[in-house]
């Protein structure tokens, strides 16, 4: 029983569970061949020493050591260094062997086995170390051949009856070790056979389970973009309705206006109407451009810049607009409140920058980085008068409100007319 733990553990030198199964089955072999040759070389050394034929004890003396050193390579992991010493002993144990006992003691039969060696070393990624091992087999045998035909070899002068012998024994032995080799590479490649089903029971498992959550992910996939454009679509039919209204409401502004005979109220509803349009135009912006959640800004100014001119076109001089806007995108509640205070900065500028001239121009820039927008609007007017415009002017209060919902900073300077700076983070 210890012998055999003492054989399972030597099968196992070198094998670890980080190799993969083609890899730890190969070392397994190598060990067990390495045992099996140590087994058969304790036998041959005995009987040449017995008949003191010294040079062969010695040989395979050397092969020994050569086999347990394949093992101890195997311990290290020196797997290569440890296929290369099986080949070379038992190529150089059986060519010495060969000349020395004689063609006749059989001991060339061991070649036949070295297609088995080969295969049961070398993988198929190895082809290099295959053709070599291969090589190397053919012309140890070819000489052998040649120098046994050519008569010269050296072989030792032995009894009839003990050269029969060593050749029934060697035949024995050769088919003995051919047919283990063969069961243990068949028995490898069965094994093989066997791993590398179950593993592609595996993956077969796993791609039918992934194929699965494709399709599941397809599914939900769809399922989200129908509730997208359905969400897409509300949204789109809400902005289109409050415009709507909005339109409703500025018409209503409209029929009042022309109802009332009061200039002073007739201001008023015109400034409301013009601040209503303000925020028609974006719901109109989020409607007409199949973006429901932000507007392009830059476009929407001058929109609106041309709606609020065409509302003071009766006015007795002419305004030229130039713009230098960016590609700027805000969200519906940014939009709304920069949307209010650009309309109550321009109007402000048309009804009163402008009196007593015939023409004036008014400027708009837009700009973005970092987040941070930029906002300059300026006219060549008359600049601000500080006696008319006062903190506590409605057109003031309501700029100074829409700052305050979009958390920006603002000023006005007199710059040639006024300049109006609005600086916040989009």
């Amino acid at each position: 029983m210890k012998l055999r733990t003492i054989i399972h553990e030597s099968v196992l030198i070198g094998v670890s569970d980080r190799q993969s199964i083609e890899q730890s089955s190969r070392i397994r072999i190598i060990n067990k061949f390495n045992l099996l040759c140590i087994s058969y070389s304790i036998p041959y050394i005995l009987f040449s020493l017995s008949f003191r034929f010294y040079q062969p004890a010695a040989v395979f003396f050397v092969g020994l050591l050569f086999y347990m050193l394949s093992l101890y390579c195997n311990k290290t992991g020196r797997h290569v260094t440890a296929k290369v010493l099986i080949i070379a002993a038992t190529n150089f144990s059986v060519f010495y062997l060969s000349l020395f006992y004689g063609f006749d003691s059989g001991f060339h039969l061991y070649y036949f086995t070295s297609p088995l060696i080969v295969f049961s070393l070398f993988d198929y990624s190895e082809i290099k170390r295959t053709i070599l091992g291969f090589l190397l087999y053919l012309a140890s045998i070819a000489t052998l051949v040649y120098l046994h035909q050519s008569g010269l070899s050296m072989a030792q002068e032995m009894p009839l009856a003990l050269s029969r012998m060593l050749y029934v024994l060697n035949i024995f032995l050769a088919l003995s070790f051919c047919l283990l080799l063969v069961t243990h590479f068949s028995e490898f490649n069965k094994k093989i056979n066997q791993q590398l089903a179950a593993s592609n029971e595996k993956l077969e498992s796993k791609q039918d389970l992934l194929e699965a959550e494709i399709i599941e992910r397809k599914s939900t996939e769809l399922k989200l973009q129908t509730l997208l454009r359905d969400k897409e679509t509300l949204l789109s039919e809400t902005h289109h309705r409050v415009k709507n209204n909005l339109a409703v409401v500025s018409g209503m502004l409209d029929l009042q206006v022309l109802m009332s005979e009061q200039e002073d109220v007739k201001m008023i509803l015109n400034d409301s109407r013009s601040r209503i349009k303000s925020m028609s135009l974006i719901h109109e912006s989020l409607y007409k451009y199949d973006n429901v959640s932000q507007i392009e800004f830059g476009r929407y100014i001058c929109s609106l810049a041309e709606e609020i001119s065409n509302t003071h076109s009766s006015l007795p001089f002419k305004i030229r607009m130039s713009f230098a806007v960016e590609e700027v995108n805000l969200s519906v509640t940014k939009a709304i409140p920069c949307g209010l205070l650009v309309n109550e900065v321009l109007t402000n500028a048309f009804k009163h920058a402008f009196t007593g001239r015939a023409e004036g121009e008014i400027s708009i820039a837009l700009t973005e980085k970092d987040e941070l927008c930029t906002l300059i609007i300026r006219d060549n007017g008359k600049g601000i008068d500080p006696g008319k415009q006062s903190p506590s002017s409605i057109g003031m209060a309501l700029i100074e409100a829409f700052s305050k919902q979009l958390k920006a900073k603002y000023s006005f300077a007199n710059e040639e007319g006024t300049k109006l700076t609005l600086t916040f983070n989009k």
